[in-house]
Order: structure tokens, then C-alpha cells, then sequence
């Protein structure tokens, strides 16, 4: 079965993360970065640069994941801006002309609320240019929803229900990454439901929960990806997490067409 990996963060399987973030490499102990798990094969997987913490860095771990893309043809790569710290429209700019798939957003480790461009949410000039960039690069926007552990995480900015600005002020495709997880789950499917241009994306649910937590699932089928959020826990096996969510959800759409289709990869 063919896999396409929507959410892998290579350079913290690398250990490469700024010092304050290293409580988590705990995380990496014993993780394989394996591709191939009996019937199941990872054709494509897409790197994201964020750090698992709170960061000021521009674009956290960009250019570590771009050497490595460079090198290994089943590697594609989310660009990444923090709209408070980076100058965002030269940013993208250089990621475009790079190759991006699209542009993650982390609102809760760069501590931004995903509608703070709007004059009544603080007005961030900043944020309104990452989503019109977007917009007129017709680039989907992969941006975290749900909580965090990592160092300093503010998890007022991960509820779901703060992308509904968004999703009205913008022409642009909205993933909504971990799907809401672990507490607003249903803020996120109805969003996924009720717009035609919003997706869930389900890494680091485990997969043993994912039909108990998102019981209507297979109803929006089509608009759903597959990601494994590696490394998220001690011991993670990339083909073999795979499968085991393959085993719970049993949808090819899921598990690689949909990404295909709605990211454009080749």
C-alpha cells in the first residue's frame, strides 16, 4: 500500500534543535525512520520545519530539512515563517523559489492567534501577508491546531475555532494538522465538514484512538490526510505507525490519495 507522510519533522530525528527544546529528544529514543513495513510503503514524505517548543526563530527548522531534501527524492518540504519574528515577505519568497508544497503555521510555539491579522485581534500585518501570499501562490496552509507540551507552548492560540476568520477572509486551502487533538476534536471536523476549502490532518492521534475520538471520520473521507507527526513518541516506527492506522482507518484516500490530489505532488 502506497503512504504519503503529510507531517514528518526529519531535523528533530537528527537532533538538531536549539538547546532549550532538548527535553524532548527524549522523544527520538528509539524511533526508526523506516519506509517500507511489509505490505506498506512511504512514497512521499513531507518535512516540517517546526521546533517542539516555543521558538522566536524565523523559520525554525527550514534550512536544516532543505539540505537534507536535497539529497533524497522522497522527501518534499512545508516552508515556515513566524510572523513575529521573521521579515515574512522576503521569508516566503526565498522558501518559494526553493519549492515549497505549502507553508506551515505553528501558532501555538511562535504565540500568535491565527486570526490576530484582523484590527479587532491585534491587527498583525505580518499574518495578513502570509495568507495572501498564499493566496495568490495558491500555496495550502498546514497549520497546528491542539495543544502542546513543549517548552512554553501557549495553547490559547491551538483551538480550531480560531481558523473560522480565516477560512472566511482567505482563498486559500486550510490543513488543520493533529486534527484539534486531544481537546477540540469537534471544533475541527465541523470545520473540515462545513468548508470546502478546510482538511483534517490526524498525526499524533494514536492509532488505536483515532475512530473512538473522530467516530465520523470515514463521512468526510475525501478530506482527510494521513501524517505520523515523527518523532512523536519514544520507539515510533515511520511504516510501521503507518500501517497501524491504515489498520484503523482502512482508507486508501486517506493514507495517500487525498495528499496527492489536494497538495498537487507529483
Amino acid at each position: 500500500m502506497d503512504v504519503v507522510d503529510v507531517h514528518v519533522h526529519y531535523h528533530i530525528f537528527l537532533r538538531q534543535i536549539p538547546s532549550h527544546c532538548e527535553s524532548f529528544l527524549k522523544n527520538v529514543d528509539g524511533t526508526r525512520f523506516t519506509l517500507k513495513y511489509e505490505d506498506v510503503e512511504i512514497t512521499r514524505v513531507l518535512l516540517v520545519p517546526s521546533h517542539p517548543c516555543w521558538s522566536q526563530d524565523c523559520s525554525d527548522g527550514f534550512d536544516l530539512d532543505y539540505q537534507v531534501r536535497k539529497e533524497n527524492p522522497v522527501f518534499s518540504q512545508w516552508g515556515e515563517v513566524n510572523p513575529i519574528t521573521c521579515n515574512v515577505e522576503e521569508e516566503l519568497n526565498r522558501q518559494y523559489s526553493l519549492g515549497i508544497v505549502g507553508i506551515k503555521l505553528h501558532p501555538v510555539h511562535h504565540g500568535f492567534s491565527p486570526n490576530a491579522y484582523r484590527p479587532e485581534e491585534g491587527g498583525n500585518e505580518n499574518l495578513e501577508t502570509i495568507y495572501r501570499f498564499a493566496e495568490e501562490k495558491k500555496l495550502p496552509i498546514l497549520i497546528h491546531t491542539g495543544t502542546s507540551v513543549g517548552v512554553k507552548s501557549r495553547n490559547k492560540y491551538g483551538n480550531p475555532i480560531l481558523v473560522d476568520d480565516v477560512i472566511k477572509d482567505f482563498d486559500v486551502t486550510l490543513i488543520l494538522a493533529h486534527a484539534g487533538r486531544p481537546i477540540w476534536y469537534s471544533e475541527a471536523f465541523y470545520l473540515a465538514r462545513n468548508y470546502s476549502n478546510v482538511f483534517l490532518e490526524i498525526s499524533s492521534i494514536p492509532p488505536r484512538n483515532i475512530m473512538k475520538v473522530l467516530p465520523r471520520l470515514l463521512e468526510i473521507e475525501d478530506k482527510v490526510m494521513y501524517g505520523s507527526d515523527f518523532p512523536a513518541f519514544p520507539g515510533q516506527d515511520l511504516a510501521l505507525y503507518a500501517r497501524e492506522v491504515y489498520q484503523q482507518v482502512g482508507s486508501e484516500k486517506i493514507m495517500a490519495h487525498n495528499a496527492r490530489k489536494i497538495l498537487r505532488l507529483e
